[in-house]
């Protein structure tokens, strides 16, 4: 059985913001401090680009709690990374194949969407775990990371204010 589902959020944020932290090589360290879905994240092999393992450690008490995946695609023109697990995880469940694919959509000088996506497929005696996919899965990275994204948006405005010169009157 194969299936796919996905979510979309919009961000006031210019795309490029928001890809620059997806595409990120530091964002499996940031993602851990911007959120309480992951209690770890090993880099096993990579330095955060395409090719790179990472084994990670959820927070919660659902199954999969811990996993391999591998960054397969991080594509800069179409804003697009998709990472796969290798070891653990939902292969452990009698899946053969789960992706989680990260695409960020232009929508304007100040807008974007963050559409993540799981793709999967897995052996029919083990068709009852698809109902574990939720489209809702990584919507709490992409609501943290534009939270970030708007943040340290904010946080530069201000500084630019704050460092400008003042003057008042004619």
């Amino acid at each position: 059985m194969r299936g796919y589902v996905s979510s979309e959020l919009t961000v006031g944020a210019p795309a490029a913001d928001v890809w620059a932290v997806y595409s990120s090589p530091e964002l499996p360290k940031l993602i851990v401090r911007l959120t309480d879905v992951f209690k770890k994240i090993d880099i096993l092999e990579g330095d955060g680009h395409v090719g790179t393992v990472l084994h990670i450690t959820l927070a919660g008490s659902d199954e999969p709690l811990t996993w391999n995946e591998k960054f397969m695609t991080i594509d800069h023109e179409k804003r697009l990374k998709v990472v796969q697990q290798i070891k653990g995880g939902y292969l452990d469940l009698g899946f053969t194949l789960y992706q989680d694919i990260f695409k960020i959509i232009d929508k304007g000088p100040n807008s974007c969407i963050i559409k993540s996506s799981s793709k999967f497929e897995v052996d029919d005696k083990f068709e009852a775990n698809a109902a574990l996919i939720d489209a809702d899965s990584n919507q709490g990275m992409a609501k943290a990371i534009a939270k970030f994204v708007l943040q340290s948006k904010s946080k530069k405005h201000e500084d630019h204010f704050a460092h400008s010169p003042r003057k008042y009157g004619a």
